[in-house]
């Protein structure tokens, strides 16, 4: 009687612990989260990814190591991501370009539904730019010069090209594309007057404005930008060309439910963070808040518009 007894108990217990160990099992996250920014430190994707981590770590209640993966025009930290474990464990920033652009320049072994997102967090905005010095007033004038002569333009990577292939595609007029480093080097051909007129992100040309060294003809989002209010957009000028580009956080494809929505809700909430905020401002970059599945949709949208302006641009073969 007695070791029935016991072995009744036995099985009792056994049953019992069986829930523990399955919700301990469930618990994410029990360890640091590793997230990988696919440009190089000390520049505004990394400082904001910092600052957005920092603030995710509180609600996640573990650390978030940041490391640096640059190379290879963003692409090269978005294909390590995407070699790495689908458990929720390990994330990284994977920023528009890499994403939607790249991968019809070169051969990757990626495309846009290789990852699960968790959110967009910052907007790139561009505008386009000459000397202060220029003759050039407006979107009116910069057309007009075109077809005189052949206009030089600086851009620092994708997607700014595409707002001038589509000017010139509406007003029937080209522009030879000078592609250059960084901002600070666009800026740099831009003052020495070697170039005509720049593509930018507003962010990086802004000082050089508020100094009075540039003109903006025009900025390439649907609403005036805050930053420089008297600045009417190209859409106001006639011009129905806008121009985007985002920093997001990315994961591997295929890790559980569970996992990826703990982690949109944390970094959903991180982004309210005041600190966070106050950065992306003093950054000049907008903070603008997508959801993972939004961004996804965009980003699978872009890859099909920019498969056609590359088309357009003699840049891609059949």
């Amino acid at each position: 009687m007695h070791s029935k007894l016991m072995a009744g108990f036995i099985a009792a217990c056994m049953i019992m612990a069986l829930p523990l160990t399955s919700v301990a099992a469930e618990k994410f996250p029990t360890r640091p989260i590793s997230l990988t920014v696919n440009f190089g430190g000390g520049g505004g994707t990394d400082t904001s990814a910092r600052i957005l981590s920092k603030a995710a770590e509180k609600l996640l209640g573990v650390p978030i190591s940041v490391s640096n993966k640059p190379g290879g025009l963003g692409t090269t930290g978005v294909v390590d991501l995407m070699q790495k474990k689908a458990d929720g464990y390990s994330i990284g920033v994977a920023t528009y370009a890499p994403l939607a652009i790249i991968p019809h320049q070169m051969e990757l072994p990626y495309t846009p539904a290789d990852f699960d997102y968790l959110l967009a967090y910052a907007q790139y905005r561009y505008g386009i730019f000459v000397k202060s010095s220029s003759p050039i007033k407006n979107l009116d004038d910069l057309v007009a010069a075109a077809k005189g002569k052949d206009l030089i333009y600086a851009a620092s990577g994708y997607p700014q090209p595409f707002a001038m292939q589509r000017i010139s595609e509406l007003k029937g007029v080209k522009f030879s594309h000078m592609p250059v480093k960084s901002g600070s080097d666009l800026n740099v051909q831009l003052l020495g007057g070697h170039v005509d007129v720049a593509c930018a992100i507003v962010g990086d040309v802004i000082p050089l404005y508020k100094s009075g060294e540039v003109r903006i003809l025009g900025v390439l989002s649907d609403e005036r930008m805050e930053d420089v209010p008297d600045v009417p957009t190209c859409k106001e000028q006639g011009y129905d060309v806008t121009l985007y580009s985002y920093m997001a956080i990315a994961a591997p494809k295929g890790m559980p439910a569970d996992r990826l929505e703990t982690l949109r809700k944390a970094f959903a909430e991180a982004h309210k963070d005041p600190e966070f905020q106050d950065v992306m401002k003093r950054l000049n970059i907008p903070a603008v808040y997508m959801s993972g599945d939004e961004f996804k949709t965009r980003v699978e949208t872009g890859y099909s518009d920019a498969e056609r302006d590359l088309r357009a641009m003699g840049m891609l073969k059949d």
